[in-house]
Parts: structure tokens; C-alpha cells; sequence
């Protein structure tokens, strides 16, 4: 399930052990920019595509 952590399922929920840094790999963020929910790529990121990154920059 997890290459970074001995990863469970608790009641038929996937978890991560404390302190995985791929956790946040299995939830969806919602884009800064359009509101649109997406799987995050990297880390942290915001923005659900390029075009919505550049408009919320500019």
C-alpha cells in the first residue's frame, strides 16, 4: 500500500503510521484558484492545473 510506511486499514479507512511523508498522497486538495477538487501531484501543491496557477498569479 505504502512504499514510506507499514500502512493499515482501521474500520475499512486506509492510514499511514504518524510522520509518513506520503500521507498526502491519499487525500484530495482543492484548487486555489477554481474550487475544483483534485489528487495533488507534489507535495503542498495549490493549484489544480498550470492555467489555474498562472491566473491566480497574475
Amino acid at each position: 500500500m505504502c512504499g514510506s510506511c507499514v500502512a493499515l486499514m482501521i474500520n475499512g479507512v486506509r492510514c499511514h503510521e504518524q510522520g509518513c511523508p506520503d500521507a498526502w498522497r491519499d487525500y484530495k486538495n482543492e484548487c486555489g484558484w477554481c474550487g475544483q477538487k483534485f489528487d495533488p501531484e507534489e507535495r503542498g501543491q495549490k493549484y489544480c492545473s498550470e492555467d489555474c496557477a498562472e491566473c491566480d498569479n497574475s
